[in-house]
């Protein structure tokens, strides 16, 4: 299954997104920080045989334009896919999202459910669980360990990922790429100052009002985001699945993509 890539200008931004398919339903997949949508390239195929599939770099990520903090919010964030899937034509979407993106799933859900068939959080922000101390160090950094670069990057995906032979070389680059230039470090550093727990807490006692079909995977050995939170999005969105991936880290689309595959696969058939 071919990939293509593509740059869209969407409201104020060139977005540049990955896409596959020609279902009727579209599938959007939303990564999180330091990453980009080359962290679903091994689940795309698999989801482009039955639906299309849009993976995008978010704003200040990936190839898409880089901005100020204050567009670089989670609400900011889910206003530029509702301009990316205006650029693209699109009237509706399941919203799938891992890390940051997950906040963005549920931001969706909660102030933009017109726009949302269902939803799904993979390994994502939520409640008041973030940010990840390891991201409120790249604010201000008081050692070296802490300062934005590559050495960062790399350490947070290696603490993210069970089976550490999935991380690739490639696919190690390809986070990597992107902030490997002379404003990469800033470019990072502005993304954690955008992030503040806020932006999913005040939006819990909306939660239990969703009437969307919501799953929501954490991979058994996610260190960074455990299942706990999983379990409590569970508890408070009606009607709900939870799951837990075994031997899965935060990444567990890196660690095991044919289960995530599948999943995804299992909560889209739910939705017919």
């Amino acid at each position: 299954m071919d990939i293509t890539e593509s740059t869209i200008q969407a409201g104020g931004h060139k977005i540049h997104y990955r896409t596959a398919g020609t279902g009727s339903k579209v599938i959007v997949l939303m990564h999180g920080i330091p990453t980009n949508s080359f962290l679903w390239v091994h689940v795309i195929p698999k989801l482009a045989e039955n639906y299309k599939v849009i993976a995008t770099d978010m704003v200040g990520f990936g190839k898409s334009s880089r901005a100020s903090r204050e567009e670089l919010t989670l609400p900011k964030q889910a206003e530029h896919l509702i301009a990316l899937l205006d650029a693209l034509g699109v009237k509706k979407a399941t919203v799938i999202g891992h890390d940051l993106g997950g906040g963005v799933a549920q931001i969706m859900a909660v102030h933009h459910k017109e726009r949302v068939e269902s939803f799904m959080v993979v390994d994502g922000v939520a409640f008041s669980n973030w940010p990840l101390p390891n991201v409120i160090a790249l604010r201000y950094p008081t050692a070296p360990e802490f300062q934005p670069s590559l050495f960062f990057i790399e350490k947070m995906m290696r603490e993210g990922t069970f089976h550490q032979q999935s991380l690739t070389t490639q696919l190690l680059a390809a986070m990597l790429e992107p902030f490997n230039n002379v404003g990469g470090p800033a470019a990072l550093q502005e993304a954690a100052m955008a992030l503040n727990h806020h932006q999913t807490e005040d939006l819990v006692p909306a939660l239990a009002e969703i009437r969307l079909p919501a799953t929501f995977l954490y991979g058994q050995y996610d260190r960074l985001l455990p299942a706990y939170w999983g379990e409590k999005l569970h508890q408070t969105v009606p009607d709900s699945t939870f799951k837990v991936l075994p031997e899965c880290g935060h990444f567990c689309m890196i660690d095991n993509p044919s289960l995530v595959s599948e999943e995804i696969m299992e909560h889209m058939e739910k939705i017919g």
